[in-house]
């Protein structure tokens, strides 16, 4: 029998004689501790989903599988414990059912989000008996760790976007530049594309592995990138090519999705920043050659004293630059541009946050934010992107309870102002400030009373349009094409009475989350129908939304003043 006192099983319960562990069976045991031995780091590794995957059809999985049911309760420590629940996960979906097995390990992801190993874990299942699809990613290669330089709020530097990795390669306090990009842990991260496991990536988040979008290995034509494949390099020669900024939050908005009130650099944090500013990013900024540089990754660059000095020292300086400006208008306006002229030598690209595409949602999701001011800037963005100054102007919106029912209403929004593209994201559970309201707020999650009005609002067909690009809302709008909702039970002809007396029978079987989803898949048809507004407000107050149903009525004044023929405040462009 293993030792359940060291190595894989540490910290649990000291085995004694007679233990409880004793009638377990010893092979499984033993195979137990190996698997919890590797898996002791954290990260993922597909190399142990895949072995398992292999032994699918072997007749003494079943036996593993309740060998760690009953060794389970005895295990207190945290890591071993969580270890042996994926691989519970796992094994439960090779062997009884893969939804089940997928169950497990979403249970898991309440309390771990972010881990790594768990996305790993859901990432295999999901694509168990996929013809389409495979978890195998080891003919693919990402360019990001060999590329990229992200800078965070806590000074750690990451090599590529935040979310989609929890890795680091160093930190801007305490090292130089070039002691930060070839770290052991940059190789490491390198290493893990090489080898092909991609371990630190969250695979549940990033974009490119969910959609399969990451290049074959063999198909990459960039010689830099050929050579440093061909030659397994880790240690590079060459410097970053995307300086990403994101360690400043200050911001003159205090989104409920992003933060938790409004965030400025206190004297101190600006010192620290001047000194983070000689010592890592003018040397980076001075030296780069053809160096893409996006401003900023959080908070806003027009609030921060400390950006608007990196876009002092751009614009003054004849720099071999690109420059990306993320930013969410408000103080980015004709007089302010004028006073950095000199950034249109960078052929500057515009990437704007809005989060809703209404006054009444966008004055609460962007607090303290106007939309008349918001509206104004846009405009100016929009004069300067169809003179040719900006080469790119994007809008981009993160999804969440309050502002899914504006996507069509942003999609227009988009298309008036001309934008290249409408981005949007699905909100993600990315720190404290959110809490208990992430679980309120994410209607993506299939328990969520209004997710089947989500899905129903993704079968807009104003989502085709080449403006929109979805990122990982994509997940859910095949979902949502895929998937039979409510909608679906009206047939293919329905008009407008037979939908509203389908949503009164909903009502009279008390069933309001359906009743809602067809409010959603008819306000597709009729978006100005105020009596059906109406009626999905107080559905949604039913529903204990509130405010939300606060902005169904708003849309019907909205939409009543408009057939009046007056002057409505919607989309004001």
């Amino acid at each position: 029998m293993v030792d359940a006192t060291h190595r894989g099983f540490d910290n649990a319960s000291p085995v004694q004689a007679p233990s409880p562990l004793e009638g377990l069976d010893a092979d499984c045991m033993a195979m137990l501790d190996l698997l919890v031995q590797n898996l002791a780091d954290g990260v993922d590794h597909p190399e142990v989903w895949t072995l398992l995957g292999d032994l699918r059809r072997d007749p003494a999985l079943p036996l593993l599988l309740e060998t760690l049911q009953a060794a389970r309760p005895m295990i207190n420590h945290w890591r071993t414990g969580q270890s042996l629940d994926i691989v519970a996960g796992v094994l439960t979906a090779l062997i009884e059912d893969k939804a089940a097995g997928l169950a497990l390990l979403k249970a898991i992801e309440v309390r771990h989000a972010a881990c790594p190993q768990l996305a790993g874990a859901c990432f295999f299942v999901s694509r168990i008996d996929d013809a389409h699809r495979t978890a195998d990613l080891s003919a693919r290669f990402c360019e990001a760790p060999f590329v990229k330089f992200e800078t965070l709020i806590d000074g750690t530097v990451a090599p590529c976007c935040s979310i989609w990795t929890q890795h680091r390669l160093g930190h801007l306090d305490r090292q130089s530049f070039e002691e930060i990009w070839n770290s052991p842990d940059a190789q490491a991260m390198r290493e893990s594309i090489l080898d092909g496991s991609f371990r630190y990536c969250h695979k549940q988040r990033c974009t490119l592995i969910m959609e399969d979008s990451l290049p074959l290995r063999d198909e990459v034509q960039d010689i830099t990138l050929r050579q440093i494949i061909d030659e397994h390099r880790t240690e590079l020669s060459t410097a970053p090519q995307w300086l990403f900024l994101a360690h400043d939050p200050t911001c003159n908005l205090a989104c409920p999705s992003c933060r938790a009130g409004l965030e400025i650099a206190s004297p101190a944090q600006q010192a620290r920043f001047d000194i983070i500013m000689d010592k890592v990013l003018r040397p980076l900024l001075d030296s780069g050659d053809n160096l893409k540089v996006s401003i900023s990754g959080q908070g806003d660059p027009w609030s921060s004293q400390h950006y608007r000095d990196i876009l002092r020292h751009i614009a003054d300086n004849d720099l071999s630059i690109k420059l990306q400006i993320n930013t969410n208008a408000l103080l980015m306006g004709e007089k302010r541009w004028a006073d950095y002229a000199g950034l249109e030598r960078h052929d500057p690209d515009v990437i704007v946050s809005i989060d809703a595409a209404t006054p009444w949602v966008y004055e609460h999701v962007r607090k303290p934010g106007k939309w008349p001011k918001l509206i104004e800037n846009l405009r100016f963005i929009a004069d300067r992107h169809a003179a040719g100054v900006f080469p790119l102007y994007a809008l981009n919106a993160t999804i969440q309870l309050d502002n899914y029912h504006d996507i069509p209403a942003l999609v227009a929004l988009s298309e008036a102002l001309g934008a290249d593209e409408l981005q949007l994201y699905m909100i993600q559970n990315t720190g404290a400030h959110l809490g208990h309201s992430f679980a309120r707020a994410n209607i993506a999650d299939a328990a969520h009373p209004l997710h089947l009005s989500f899905l129903e609002t993704l079968r807009n067909p104003c989502l085709d349009r080449p403006v929109v690009h979805m990122y990982d809302v994509a997940n859910w709008r095949a979902k949502a094409l895929e998937q039979h909702l409510p909608s679906d039970d009206l047939g293919d002809d329905w008009d407008r009475e037979q939908a509203l007396e389908a949503i009164r029978a909903s009502v009279r079987s008390d069933d309001y989350v359906r009743a809602a989803a067809l409010c959603a898949a008819v306000r597709q048809r009729f978006p100005a129908d105020a009596d059906l507004l109406l009626a999905e407000g107080a559905i949604l107050d039913e529903l204990g939304f509130t405010r939300q149903g606060d902005w169904r009525r708003a849309m019907a004044t909205a939409a009543q003043d408009a057939a009046r023929g007056r002057k409505i405040d919607r989309i004001a462009c």
